[in-house]
């Protein structure tokens, strides 16, 4: 039988576009990398793509063709998320499961079956990466025959979530990682695929552990996939800047802040005009206000009571909601110029509009809450992360912020990136250095992904900054880890307008273009000023140029030096689109570009001219480093 093949088939009734690319993908997996295996050896890979681009089809994808290359055993591990493990148990079993043909999908409740099944059949368990269930499942295969000489097919959905070690620092072994290697040990071979969209901590292993991927297979997201380069790109038309203290008057004050108020009207004028135009049955509102379960639980209560005002001033005919809700179809209008005419919304606002269901998904979340269908506002923390897909999402509020915010896990954040989404209703409402942190983090993953996808992983070179809390090459990232990632231009927004003159004086009065070595680099990094709210100040540069200089000696760096500039403070690109360019030439050199802009009071500085910034390592150099607290 044609595993594949069969696949394909069964995704095609549905998506014949997505199983086109499931097909391209599988024989292309299949001929790199499955047909030069042993069945001799463990080995691992990595899969990896964008946030929500679809990896899970691919995965089984992968898994299917692996099945026509003789492999009969697979364990699917996810996260030991509920929803998340639900979600793809169902799409295994409906996509790759079959009477008499296909493959035994079996649940982590299903012990009984996996004695029991047919062993003609390519079999595979699908569990949470949970210490029970893993022990117990490792104990099953152990003990079931069939299974004894056959090659293991492992897939670890978000791998880099709980399955390394992270207690190597220790000298010990983290639980989930031992019975995922207990698992591994019980096969004869294996070929262990790591999938994820965040693989920097994977990087992280040394060259000869068994968890270092010794492969990289990428899986290019859909025509209609809508991610990073969509929501966070210079000119995107979703971002709408909120005040960076939000967070604070939307958990402690009794008020609704003006930004969590605009965010909802926003939402419910998009909703209504989906289900006016018949778009979608259904429409998401996402919310990020942090990891509490207090503070969701604070949010859900505000939100219930202001969709109940708006309720009592729809019906009383307020002016002042009438002028918001305005306000809010015509921001929408600019981007969607067939949105029903205004007054339709709110009539059907008024006596059409169904229920908003207020979901928080957190630890206690109850099995078997849904939000596929109707209008949902989500409230939640770490679980709205990692795999788990959001129909119909359309408008997220996010006010969580960290001082050293990992950059793997904010990422994986991304909750509204997808292919469902209509383009022209999108709204992100977030304050500027979280819509900062997210431009930076998606240019540094184009960078690690372009890196990977030419030369692999063994050519990303991890560097530690000397003076921060030292990390081995296969620790595990922590929470206060920070990622500096070449080939991203990084710059801070807020600078301030400190040591004008010794600034001057190294770097001149005119436009330059030259060399310079790395200590100079350091002198100049070391007399730039940011205000403390910029996202700047979280990357130790610096420190990353002192490493960069202790590894190679004879190292220098391109030097950008542009005077009398005009830009305006809080400017969300800073070179200009020739000197991006120029910039963009030198992919293995370290380049320092640096702005004397005339800082005009019209533009948002103080009258005062100052030095800015941008810095861009050479295209895959990594440097890891704890934040020091």
């Amino acid at each position: 039988m044609n595993y594949l093949a069969d696949y394909v088939t069964k995704i095609k009734q549905t998506n014949p576009e997505l199983a086109e690319s499931l097909r391209i993908s599988g024989e292309d997996f299949s001929s790199k990398h499955l047909d030069t295996f042993s069945f001799n050896e463990h080995s691992s890979g990595l899969l990896f793509g964008h946030v929500q681009s679809g990896k899970t089809g691919q995965m089984l994808a992968a898994a299917a063709a692996a099945a026509d290359k003789g492999f009969k055993f697979f364990v699917l591990v996810t996260t030991d998320n509920v929803l998340l493990h639900k979600q793809t148990l169902e799409r295994a079993k409906s996509s790759l499961g079959g009477f008499m043909s296909g493959f035994n999908v079996l649940g982590e409740t299903e012990e009984q079956q996996f004695y029991t099944i047919a062993h003609s059949m390519p079999t595979m368990l699908v569990l949470k990466k949970n210490q029970k269930v893993l022990k117990t499942w490792c104990n099953n295969i152990k003990n079931n025959s069939k299974f004894k000489d056959e090659a293991l097919f492992i897939i670890d959905d978000e791998a880099d979530a709980s399955s390394l070690n992270t207690k190597i620092n220790q000298q010990e072994q983290s639980t989930i990682n031992h019975w995922l290697e207990e698992i591994r040990n019980q096969a004869t071979s294996s070929l262990y695929l790591h999938v994820t969209a965040t693989p920097q901590s994977l990087l992280l292993q040394l060259a000869d552990s068994r968890w270092k991927p010794k492969f990289a297979f990428y899986i290019a997201p859909g025509k209609k996939y809508l991610g990073g380069d969509f929501f966070y790109a210079e000119n995107s038309p979703c971002l709408r800047v909120t005040k960076d203290n939000e967070k604070d008057d939307l958990i402690k004050s009794d008020t609704t802040p003006e930004g969590f108020r605009k965010a909802l009207l926003t939402y419910l004028v998009t909703a209504g005009n989906m289900l006016l135009t018949k778009e979608a049955t259904g429409c998401s509102f996402l919310v990020h206000p942090g990891v509490k379960i207090a503070e969701h639980e604070k949010v859900e209560e505000k939100a219930k009571k202001f969709l109940e005002g708006v309720k009592q001033d729809l019906a009383t005919g307020a002016s002042t909601l009438t002028f918001d809700l305005k306000d809010c179809w015509n921001d929408l209008n600019k981007t969607k110029k067939s949105m029903a005419p205004f007054d339709e919304i709110i009539n059907f606002l008024k006596s059409g509009m169904p229920n908003v269901n207020i979901v928080t998904l957190n630890s206690k979340t109850l099995d078997g809450t849904t939000y596929d269908n109707g209008l949902n506002i989500l409230v939640g923390g770490n679980t709205l992360g990692r795999g788990v897909t959001f129909p119909k999402l359309q408008t997220v509020y996010y006010c969580r912020s960290a001082k050293t915010p990992q950059a793997d896990t904010t990422w994986q954040h991304a909750r509204i990136f997808g292919y469902d989404r209509d383009p022209e209703l999108c709204r992100i409402f977030s304050p500027a250095p979280l819509i900062k942190l997210f431009q930076e983090l998606n240019e540094a993953n184009n960078a690690l992904f372009h890196v990977l996808r030419t030369k692999g992983p063994e050519s990303i070179k991890v560097l530690t900054p000397a003076g921060t809390k030292p990390t081995r090459s296969n620790v595990v990232l922590k929470d206060d880890l920070m990622i500096v990632t070449g080939g991203v231009n990084y710059f801070p927004s807020l600078p301030q307008t400190g040591n004008l003159e010794p600034l001057d004086k190294i770097l001149g009065a005119k436009d330059y273009e030259g060399e310079i070595p790395l200590t100079e680099v350091e002198q100049i990094l070391k007399l730039t000023e940011v205000e403390p709210a910029d996202t700047w100040t979280q990357h130790s540069f610096q420190k990353c140029v002192e490493a960069l200089h202790k590894n190679d000696r004879k190292k220098t760096c391109k030097l950008i030096v542009r005077v009398n500039r005009n830009i305006s403070k809080g400017t969300r690109t800073l070179l200009s689109p020739d000197d991006r360019d120029l910039v963009g030439q030198y992919p293995d050199s370290m380049v320092l570009t640096m702005y004397r802009i005339n800082g005009q009071i019209d533009k948002g500085w103080e009258g005062k001219p100052l030095w800015v910034p941008n810095i861009k390592f050479a295209e895959g150099t990594c440097f890891y480093y704890q934040m020091e607290k």
